[in-house]
């Protein structure tokens, strides 16, 4: 996608909104406007009937049934729903630990540094995701949730989701799953795969902000604690009245990228791939880790000796892309990700991540291959 003179390569901050989802949310905004928890008259009942219709798209994308969405405002209200989570099965259990991956959201971590259970770190990998051998050294009677990201925001890389699962269930210890960029990089059966908990987000599968649900897996509804209580919507499980439009436009970007996931993901891996190959053959940078089981369209490069920060700065307007997630972005720390990879601070300075996505193009990728080969030859 290009804006202007602007080529967007931050799709794992957040997804242009398809024109498709903007066209059914202008039409529910129009003719569904009314609360879909007014039980007394018809146009209540055509947004709550509206809003079934969503939770089946979004539940289907991932092998589930519309009663195991949660509706949220986005995904960090459904990790903080997860481990509100642990703390009542802490309360009634005495499990009294958390075990995150090294390099998951810090919507999750900090939640649990705030929560007052134990929190323990999974390592990483040799490609960034969760070491299932460190898992299986840390799992024991006290453990009362493993949390996970499955596809990660920084190094794209894709966590041995069925292996987790399994050490979770023979241990006995509830699994949660932060998989909000994994559904442009992968096809997800959650019943096969057996999570218990998901959290997903609109606006990274090209729906809108402010919209995300919690999914829940076979007998993991009733455990589920809310952070809004409200007035009993959702079956209790979430309070709050239900953002029809934005909702419907979740449920359209899932029902879009069901039919399109596949060959959309070996469109972005081809282009993804050239924009690597450019960057490695003019030898300025090198991709931090592999193209195995990587999100199609994750390019975290490493531009040796040279400050990543200052260089996207000389790239202005000419590309978005990001020193490390946008919900760090700005921070004088090094990403937390690329230091659980091993970095130390300069070479985590030295890193940007490009991110592709739907809309992107072979030509945008050549044409930010050539303007940050100027930038880099303007120093």
């Amino acid at each position: 996608m290009q804006v202007g003179e602007t080529i967007y390569l931050d799709y794992q901050a957040s997804t242009p909104s398809d024109p498709r989802v903007l066209k059914v949310m202008a039409e529910a905004s129009a003719t569904l406007f009314a609360n879909p928890h007014a039980a007394d008259h018809a146009l209540g009942w055509r947004a709550a009937a509206a809003l079934d219709i969503a939770a089946s798209q979004v539940g289907n994308l991932f092998g589930l049934q519309g009663d195991d969405v949660i509706f949220t405002s986005g995904a960090s209200e459904a990790n903080a729903m997860v481990i509100r989570t642990a703390q009542a099965i802490a309360g009634r259990s005495g499990k009294t630990e958390i075990l995150i991956g090294a390099g998951d959201h810090g919507s999750i971590i900090k939640e649990a540094e705030a929560c007052g259970l134990v929190s323990r770190f999974i390592a990483l990998d040799d490609s960034g995701a969760p070491d299932p051998a460190h898992l299986k050294n840390l799992l024991s009677d006290a453990t009362a949730l493993v949390s996970i990201v499955g596809v990660n925001n920084e190094n794209g890389a894709i966590a041995d989701l069925a292996t987790i699962a399994e050490l979770c269930r023979s241990n006995g210890t509830l699994f949660h799953a932060d998989l909000a960029q994994a559904p442009i990089a992968l096809d997800l059966d959650l019943l096969d795969l057996d999570i218990a908990l998901v959290t997903i987000s609109a606006h990274k599968l090209y729906g809108p902000k402010g919209v995300g649900a919690l999914l829940t897996g076979p007998g993991s509804s009733g455990l589920v604690r809310p952070v809004i209580a409200g007035a009993g919507q959702q079956g209790g499980r979430r309070g709050g009245t239900m953002p029809t439009e934005l909702i419907v436009g979740f449920g359209e970007a899932c029902r879009i990228l069901q039919s399109v996931g596949q060959s959309e993901r070996e469109s972005l891996a081809t282009i993804r791939g050239l924009f690597v190959r450019c960057l490695e053959e003019k030898q300025v940078a090198t991709l931090v880790g592999s193209l195995e089981n990587r999100h199609p369209g994750n390019a975290l490069m490493r531009f040796p000796g040279r400050n990543a920060s200052d260089l996207l700065a000389r790239l202005q307007p000419r590309i978005a892309a990001s020193t490390q997630s946008a919900c760090s972005s700005g921070s004088i720390e090094p990403s937390h990700v690329l230091t659980a990879m091993g970095f130390d601070r300069e070479m985590a300075s030295e890193c940007i991540r490009f991110s592709f996505g739907r809309f992107s193009t072979e030509q945008q990728a050549a044409m930010a291959v050539q303007f940050l080969s100027e930038a880099l030859a303007s120093t």
